[in-house]
Parts: C-alpha cells; sequence; structure tokens
C-alpha cells in the first residue's frame, strides 16, 4: 500500500501529513480486509509536510500494529538520506526498502539511489523494469 496521492479536493486529501497517512492507512487495511500492512511506502516526496511529522506517524501506526515496515517510492538520494537520518536520530522507523524506476533505458538510479541502498541496507523494488513494454519485444 502506498499514501501520498490525492484522494479528493479538501486540504487533507493529499500529501503525508499525519492525518493524511493515518486516514489512508485505516482505508488500505479496510480495502484490503487485513489488520496490518507488511509494507507502508510513502509514493512520493511531499515538500509541504515536515518530515518530522511524516515519520512521526509512521511511527504510530508501526507502534499500533497497523503495518510492520515503511519503504519509499520516487525518493531522490538525498530525501532517503534525509528520512532516514531524522528517522535515527529520533529512534523511529526507517526505510527498509525503496521502490524506484530503473529500467536498461533508464539507469540513473546507479549514481545516488543504488548506492544508497547498499550502504544504508535498504531493499530495492523496482518499477517498469520493462520500459512500459519497450524492452519486452511489445513493440516490434
Amino acid at each position: 500500500s502506498k499514501a501520498r496521492m490525492r484522494i479528493g479536493n479538501g486540504p487533507n486529501d493529499e500529501g503525508l501529513s499525519r492525518h493524511h497517512l493515518i486516514r489512508e492507512c485505516e482505508r488500505s487495511l479496510k480495502r484490503l480486509k487485513t489488520d496490518v500492512i507488511d509494507i507502508y511506502f510513502l509514493h512520493e516526496w511531499d515538500g509541504v509536510t515536515p518530515l518530522e511529522e511524516t515519520i512521526a506517524a509512521l511511527d504510530t501506526l508501526v507502534s499500533q500494529g497497523k503495518i510492520r515496515y515503511v519503504g519509499c517510492s520516487n525518493y531522490s538520494g538525498w530525501q532517503v538520506m534525509k528520512a532516514l537520518s531524522i528517522s535515527d536520530s529520533h529512534h523511529q522507523p526507517r526505510f527498509v526498502t525503496q521502490q524506484i524506476h530503473y529500467t536498461l533505458e533508464a539507469r540513473e538510479a546507479e549514481y545516488e539511489l543504488l548506492p544508497i541502498s547498499v550502504d544504508q541496507g535498504l531493499g530495492v523494488l523496482v518499477w517498469s523494469p520493462l520500459a512500459g513494454g519497450l524492452l519486452s519485444g511489445k513493440y516490434r
């Protein structure tokens, strides 16, 4: 499950605020008909909400047993490191994985994101590894 995307027109209907994260986690649990989400992803950076608020909300969800682990998706290298630094300094849950765009056609992740994963012990999930079908032979 992921959170961040716009789900309505109200001021709390997008982003990574405490209110939005907790509400969207509850909705995901209900839709999935489960009591816990294994990995809850922050879908993209929120430049408005203080990162400390976001990480504290994730800590609440982990403490309540609603999520087990936290990951990020579509973050830049400095954003990943800033989040890990705040998590570590506050003794709150840190990312265990990141979801990145990586293909034979788009290898930018090799410069920062993959080395950060190795250095920080993060797992990596790749989205669109076949470049939207370009590398699958779909378009001949």
